[in-house]
């Protein structure tokens, strides 16, 4: 997010970086506004000295103001306000036009080809519930689904110093213009209309947590804040057919752990290596083959300034499915959220590092196939043998 005075001085950059992203805007429309702004509050100046000046024509030129401040002033900031909006956060130089592998790891055991049936996520039952995008899992696959995601809670909450939030699923349109997820959820909100009102189910709890901090001046001393929470998500999007829309591969509901960093702008890259490491290590201790993206300019979301995919292998469709985007989000959010932070009696915008710790359903579905030793047999990892599953090696489904 940007202010009207920092886009005039830095139009040469902006035009730059939304060809990078491949926005298009008309900035010569902006100029003609801001210089239609700046002529206006001249005139509105200059009437109000003349009314200092001359008392019987007071009422006359009171109104003349008013009228000047209604039918152009408000029109023009309106506009204003939408070309800001519009504009994307600027990119970091090291993005390149394509992706870039920077890890790859495989283990040796799982490179056979297996698949399970969609038939265990009951996804009939659901087509007729809800409709397409949706899924039931039923025990004993619940449970070990269940297991899962206390699981990562657990290992970010005690080896990594998270705290744990609850946090709101239905939300106002002034908070998600605060987490800067319109214009970029605007086509893909649930909305939910009661009384003239409206108002949105979460695609993401970033936006919660980002709201959360809304309106703050923190101390230096008490960040970075590192916040976790776990919630479905809910996405209007269309599904197509095809191998990589199967099953729980993509959904308009699911489940995804958030991790959120609030940090000072000198440490913020420093923080977002942290973040990868912490969920690379969750995958390792489940040996599932994986690997790393560092993405392109034009997949880098239009919020962040540098975006880390990691990805993990589904022997269902043979290939890398993200489970995880860990991004920098710099002070773009943060400016438009009010989020600062003093250091030595000065104020600073907070930087914002978000990423998913992890997409829990597939996860879950990649954990299911690497594991499948029979049919409607799998062999439990070691870290989720919990007393439910005591004395169990294998969980027939």
């Amino acid at each position: 997010m940007f202010k009207v005075n920092f886009i005039y001085k830095n139009i040469k950059k902006l035009f730059i970086n939304l060809k990078k992203k491949k926005y298009f805007l008309n900035i010569n429309f902006f100029k003609k506004l801001f210089f239609l702004k700046k002529k206006i509050l001249k005139k509105i100046l200059i009437l109000k000295k003349f009314i200092k000046n001359s008392l019987k024509k007071k009422k006359k030129n009171n109104y003349t103001i008013k009228w000047i401040y209604k039918n152009y002033l408000k029109k023009i900031n309106k506009n204003l306000k939408l070309i800001i909006l519009k504009i994307p956060n600027f990119i970091h130089f090291i993005i390149i036009k394509k992706n870039i592998l920077i890890k790859k790891y495989n283990y040796k055991n799982n490179n056979n080809k297996k698949k399970i049936k969609n038939k265990i996520f009951n996804l009939k039952k659901s087509n007729k519930v809800s409709g397409r995008g949706f899924s039931y899992i039923s025990q004993p696959l619940s449970i070990l689904y269940l297991i899962l995601e206390n699981y990562m809670l657990k290992t970010y909450i005690n080896e990594n110093n998270y705290k744990y939030i609850i946090v709101p699923h239905i939300l106002k349109f002034k908070s998600l213009l605060n987490s800067c997820q319109i214009p970029k959820f605007i086509k893909k909100l649930f909305i939910i209309k009661n009384n003239r009102k409206i108002k949105y189910l979460i695609p993401t709890s970033e936006i919660s947590l980002i709201n959360f901090m809304y309106n703050k001046k923190i101390k230096s001393k008490f960040i970075p804040l590192k916040f976790i929470s776990k919630t479905p998500c809910y996405r209007n999007e269309k599904i197509s057919y095809g191998k990589f829309n199967k099953g729980i591969i993509k959904q308009k509901q699911f489940d995804k752990i958030e991790l959120i960093n609030f940090v000072d702008y000198k440490n913020s890259y420093k923080y977002l290596k942290e973040l990868i490491k912490n969920v690379e290590k969750i995958i390792k201790r489940f040996k599932i083959n994986y690997r790393i993206l560092k993405l392109s300019k034009k997949n880098t979301s239009y919020i962040s300034t540098i975006t880390y995919d990691l990805e993990i292998w589904i022997p269902g469709i043979c290939n890398y499915c993200e489970v995880s985007s860990c991004s920098n989000n710099e002070s773009y959010q943060s400016v438009r959220s009010k989020i600062k932070y003093i250091k030595n009696d000065k104020i600073f915008y907070m930087h914002i590092i978000n990423g998913s710790g992890l997409a829990v359903g597939r996860f879950f579905l990649s954990i299911i196939e690497n594991y499948l030793e029979k049919e409607n047999f799998i062999k439990i990892p070691k870290i989720l043998k919990d007393k439910i599953f005591k004395n169990l090696n294998n969980l027939k489904f």
